[in-house]
């Protein structure tokens, strides 16, 4: 029988979760737990995950700062007034899911990034490098990489087990 044959009565291959399932997460409990890291940030960012060049998901992180606790979730908030009647800035990101890992873990600077075209924003530019600051100065990438370590011994654990 035929390699190709034989795959049409094999079960398909389990996908690898997307970094971006992982690390949003997870920045949301970072966020929640200690609502100050944020400072003053304000808008709404909307990232588009995607894999081999496909959209695959679209996270939203609600900045409103320091008043109001961060959102980040995969549901598209209601966009709130900021304080001053003036619409909240939105930022739109676009980014291949190994280079968010990359990104977030130090790896890729923004600005490198942006003109690589890695990593595409629609909006205001100053606002999405204030979101690299916060993450950077809130020691994300130093977290980040701890995290990552542990879920991928936890996944390796996991395939262990079957």
């Amino acid at each position: 029988m035929s390699k190709s044959a034989l795959d049409n009565y094999l079960p398909p291959k389990a996908e690898k979760p997307l970094n971006a399932s992982l690390l949003f997460p997870e920045i949301a409990r970072e966020m929640a737990a200690n609502p100050d890291l944020v400072g003053s940030l304000t808008g709404l960012f909307i990232v588009s995950v995607l894999k081999r060049g496909e959209r695959r998901q679209e996270w939203f992180l609600l900045f409103q700062g320091r008043n109001s606790p961060p959102s980040i979730s995969q549901t598209r908030p209601s966009l709130p007034k900021a304080v001053d009647d003036k619409p909240i800035p939105v930022v739109v990101i676009e980014i291949e899911d190994q280079d968010l890992y990359k990104f977030i873990t130090g790896g890729l600077h923004g600005l490198k990034a942006i003109s690589e075209n890695r990593i595409k924003i629609a909006g205001d530019l100053v606002l999405a490098q204030q979101l690299e600051e916060v993450f950077i100065k809130t020691g994300g990438v130093e977290k980040t990489k701890v995290f990552m370590a542990k879920a991928a011994a936890a996944l390796r654990a996991r395939k262990a087990k079957l």
